[in-house]
């Protein structure tokens, strides 16, 4: 209980960083499975109890997150964005072992190789699409409400699938002004129908990946890695000089064997 308070408390605290995901976070820190199951779970009469626990501690711990740290890690990534780059790039680099063994691959063959692409090439695809793309306001029209409800479908693959910026989503829906007035306006009424796009579209995509992670593990893990790696685009601010050099590997260094013994110790459970 207590991994799952401070995993959830860190991937909370990553959550507003700009270039990372919460799934990402998780998949870092190896409660990603965990929580893709945990969600279908609740549907299921024997994991029903353990399932809803397991989400609300999550949840809990995570807007703790938000609450206390983001801010300041923000602040401290935004003045501090080369070296810190560095760090999430060891971390990414940590996962590879931890996802080639759940994909129960032998390596990067060809077929690994063409996965961890196409993953990559789908979150880039999406940076290319032109902000406010989607526009469907927060009218009560029959049309309005429909594009609501699929824009928070839309939104949910942000929420569930790492490397895919949230906020960004938001943005190229054009949901991002929309939502922030509403909700500074109090107009929660208006949301509804956003709410239950995003709650949809979280409980089939979650069911769709807990199907495809025991079902076809190659390719579906050597995609969501590749999601990880297309997603250091948003944050590597470049190559260091001089003594910077030394901090990034160092961070480089750090943030691999963290990550890489944080898996091991979940293998050990």
């Amino acid at each position: 209980m207590l991994k799952t308070i401070v995993k959830a408390f860190v991937v909370g605290s990553s959550m507003m960083i700009p270039g990372v995901s919460g799934g990402s976070m998780a998949m870092i820190l190896g409660i990603y499975d965990r929580l893709i199951d945990a969600v279908p779970g609740l549907f299921a009469k024997d994991e029903r109890k353990s399932s809803f626990l397991f989400l609300l501690v999550f949840a809990l711990s995570a807007m703790a997150g938000i609450v206390l740290v983001a801010k300041p890690l923000e602040l401290l990534i935004t003045r501090h964005a080369l070296v810190m780059s560095y760090l999430f790039l060891g971390a990414v680099l940590g996962t590879v072992p931890m996802m080639v063994k759940k994909a129960k691959s032998q390596g990067f063959d060809p077929v690994s190789v063409f996965w961890i692409i196409l993953g990559a090439a789908v979150v880039l695809s999406i940076t290319l699409i032109p902000e406010g793309v989607f526009s469907p306001g927060l009218d009560m029209s029959a049309e309005s409400l429909f594009l609501q409800f699929v824009g928070g479908v839309l939104v949910s693959v942000g929420l569930v699938l790492p490397g895919i910026s949230t906020s960004y989503l938001l943005l190229v829906l054009g949901l991002y002004e929309p939502i922030v007035a509403a909700l500074g306006s109090y107009e929660f009424l208006s949301l509804v129908p956003i709410a239950i796009g995003l709650v949809c579209g979280i409980l089939g995509l979650t069911k769709i990946l807990q199907i495809a992670m025991r079902r076809y593990p190659k390719p579906t893990y050597m995609m969501i890695l590749g999601f990880l790696i297309a997603s250091l685009r948003e944050i590597y601010s470049g190559l260091p000089s001089g003594w910077t050099i030394l901090f990034c590997l160092a961070l480089l260094v750090a943030g691999f064997f963290l990550v890489y013994r944080l898996s091991l110790m979940e293998d050990e459970e």
